[in-house]
This record gives structure tokens, sequence and C-alpha cells, in this order.
């Protein structure tokens, strides 16, 4: 089982201009069974009024789950995408804590259909804020863990390995090697993008060199 997470930053290109074209073909490179994509763009201006997880889950013959964490504009919509190479059932689209005037935060919990067999999936990007990323963390953790295993967690969690640690270790899941770090996506510094997985055993990790577009790279695992 392939499963990847990327922050898409809505398709936007070193340039500054968005391309979601671009995006959908490297997202159909990447042959994730299962792919977890945030910043996602759906009716956004700023991205020409397409819904970016449509587009991403036609080029890569994928069936897709948006969930809206926040308004753009007057009719867009930004958030997760959970995107399966299969079916994709029992979703749950959580809102997760903050304070109050910080952007809002949510995840997507859903089971995964593939081929190979089911899987209990989470897809989320937290907080900048570290007084709101670890009780968000939380959330994602509780509503995850009432799922059968095997269990994945991905996503973009804006915190570094020694503040997740814990939490996901108390869940009974363990981190995909957090090394290799996916941010900024020119010259990583830092590993803030994570997948976490539980009743399943982790055969590769790996970080690709720089997409065409985000400022991000993505995170890919190969599960058995």
């Amino acid at each position: 089982m392939r499963i990847v997470t990327f922050n898409i930053q809505h398709g936007r290109g070193a340039g500054g201009g968005v391309d979601t074209a671009a995006l959908a073909r490297y997202c159909a490179g990447l042959h994730a069974d299962v792919l977890g994509l945030q910043e996602v763009d759906v009716g956004a201006r700023r991205s020409g009024r397409v819904d970016q997880a449509v587009v991403v889950a036609e080029a890569a013959a994928m069936t897709r789950v948006f969930g809206r964490a926040c308004r753009v504009g007057v009719r867009g919509a930004y958030g997760n995408a959970l995107l399966v190479r299969g079916a994709v059932a029992d979703v749950e689209e959580i809102r997760l804590p903050r304070v109050a005037g910080n952007e809002p935060r949510s995840a997507i919990v859903a089971r995964a259909e593939l081929t190979g067999g089911e899987a209990s999936v989470a897809v989320t990007h937290l907080s900048v804020h570290p007084v709101e990323s670890r009780p968000q963390l939380d959330a994602v953790l509780r509503t995850l863990c009432r799922r059968p295993l095997p269990r994945v967690l991905l996503g973009d969690l804006n915190l570094a390995v020694e503040h997740i640690a814990e939490p996901i270790a108390a869940a009974g899941m363990s981190l995909a090697d957090p090394t290799a770090p996916t941010f900024p996506a020119a010259a990583p510094r830092a590993r803030i993008d994570h997948i976490a997985v539980a009743g399943v055993e982790v055969l590769t990790v790996e970080v690709p060199g720089p997409a065409p577009v985000s400022d991000h790279r993505p995170l890919v695992v190969e599960l058995g």
C-alpha cells in the first residue's frame, strides 16, 4: 500500500501563479493508493474557481472526499482532501478546537476500501500555533482510534517529531521515519508533514525532490 501526504499550497508554483494542471499531473505520478492533500481550493478565485480535489482525482483515477476548513473569498472553500484508489466510506468531517480569531482547522476521517483490504484513515492540517496544534492532534487521534485497525494518520501537523512522538505513541501508533525534512520545498529544514500508522508495517519512507507547485515536499510511505 502506497501512502502519500502532500500540502499542495493550493497549487501555487515558485513564481506565485497557480497551476492546477501541473499539480494534477504531479499527484497522478505519485501512484498513491491513499493520498492526503492539505490546502486544497474548491471554487476559489485565486485558483481559477476550479475544484482542485476533483481535478487531481480525475488525473489520478482515484475517488475523492473534500472537507472544508474555511471559506476563501465569497464562494470559495479551502481544506483537506482524501483520495483513494478504490472507495471511501464512513466519512466524518470534524472541526478542530481553536482559539477565537485563528484559522479554522478540520480533519477527514474515513474508511479507505482498497483492492488489498481496508484501512481507517485521517487527513488533517493542524494550526501553526502550538497552543492549538496539540489539542487538535489529540482530537484527530481520538476520532481515528475509535476506528478499526489498520489505522493511518496523514497530514501537515505543523509540529516537529519531538512534539508529536508522545501523543502518537500513546495512541498506539508509530511514526514513519521522521528524519527527512519536508519544508520548505526548495531547501527543506523541518519535518512537519507526517504519516503515522497502527496495525501495519512501514516498509519504506521517501521525501521526493521538489514538486512543480507548493512550498512543501510530499511524504511517500510504502506499507506492508
